[in-house]
């Protein structure tokens, strides 16, 4: 649709030009040629008026929210670090009108405007950007900034991945959203290649039971229904924590010990704490063996494209090909 309404957008124009240009000569020309002419010109001008038209694409979010993208969006507000990495990812830099205070990455988000907490952002200051459409995320952003930026007739793409399928899914349709569906179709194949990659590895590869720690103080971990479990899975784990009826459940010590995860992944931040407690995690064989190991969080707590980094640094860690070990001290 988009190529074809391109197109017919530049013949026409073409035609428009061609008529400016020679009218003197298509007024003595043959009626025929005459009539032809005029009309061409009329949907020329049809045509630009009514433009956003052509471009006009019915969408339903992932909460159920259906929105009508009636032009191509030229200025975007992203209400998430991960939302702001997929439109860089898209090559969408130039179209971001505002950023969260948390959007770091790439080093250009930094020099977006603000628009506050990923939490509670300013209605007024998204506003006063004037964006095409707002991309916010379900489990982030509360539903009432969501509600009141559809009060303010602001057009909202709510995301909420919780898969590496659902992570590319998502990274289509915003490249679908913007006009950039080419460029998400290429990047998406090239993401996949390298997750079928990591999947063919994993078939002839032993599991091990692997641990993901969110928190230490409490112990949060991750459970079915996360796309950080999909990652854990997808690199040949096993995630002692599988049997969980929720997303991120709390764990105690001695559960853990009865788990007794062979790999245990964590934060970067959170290794010194596991070294103050290691007499207390001694027990556990991820703790004997040395398998304990650090990870940028925002390669595995994002869903979006940098995700792929972080399930080829989860396979390492599982299957014993990283460059380091035993993150723990002596």
């Amino acid at each position: 649709m988009k190529k074809q309404g391109a197109i017919l957008r530049a013949v026409i124009m073409a035609l428009g030009i061609f008529y400016f240009q020679d009218r003197e000569k298509i007024m003595t020309s043959p009626l025929h040629f005459k009539r032809l002419c005029v009309v061409s010109f009329l949907i020329f001008s049809i045509t630009l008026y009514f433009s956003d038209c052509i471009y006009a694409k019915p969408f339903t979010d992932d909460i159920g929210r259906n929105i009508e993208i009636t032009k191509k969006p030229e200025r975007i507000i992203s209400l998430a670090p991960n939302i702001t990495e997929i439109l860089f990812f898209l090559q969408l830099g130039d179209k971001i009108a505002g950023v969260t205070d948390f959007c770091d990455y790439p080093e250009e988000a930094k020099l977006k405007p603000k628009v506050g907490w990923l939490i509670s952002p300013s209605i007024e200051k998204i506003i006063s950007l004037r964006p095409d459409i707002v991309f916010a995320t379900a489990e982030g952003n509360r539903p009432d900034i969501v509600e009141e930026l559809e009060r303010m007739k602001i057009n909202v793409y709510v995301m909420n991945p919780h898969s590496i399928s659902d992570v590319l899914r998502e990274i289509k349709v915003i490249g679908n959203i913007t006009g950039q569906v080419d460029i998400a179709l290429t990047g998406v194949n090239a993401l996949t290649r390298r997750i079928d990659n990591i999947k063919k590895k994993t078939v002839a590869g032993s599991q091990k039971r692997v641990m993901y720690l969110v928190s230490i103080d409490p112990v949060i971990s991750i459970g079915p229904g996360s796309f950080i479990h999909d990652m854990l899975t997808t690199a040949g784990g096993i995630n002692v924590l599988s049997d969980s009826p929720i997303r991120y459940p709390r764990i105690d010590m001695e559960e853990i010990i009865l788990k007794d995860p062979e790999v245990i992944i964590a934060p970067t931040d959170l290794i010194d704490s596991i070294n103050v407690w290691k007499k207390r995690w001694g027990g556990i064989s991820a703790i004997t063996h040395g398998n304990v190991y650090p990870i940028n969080p925002d390669i595995i707590s994002r869903p979006g494209p940098r995700i792929v980094d972080g399930l080829e640094q989860i396979y390492e860690y599982i299957h014993g090909t990283a460059k380091f070990k035993n993150q723990i001290s002596k």
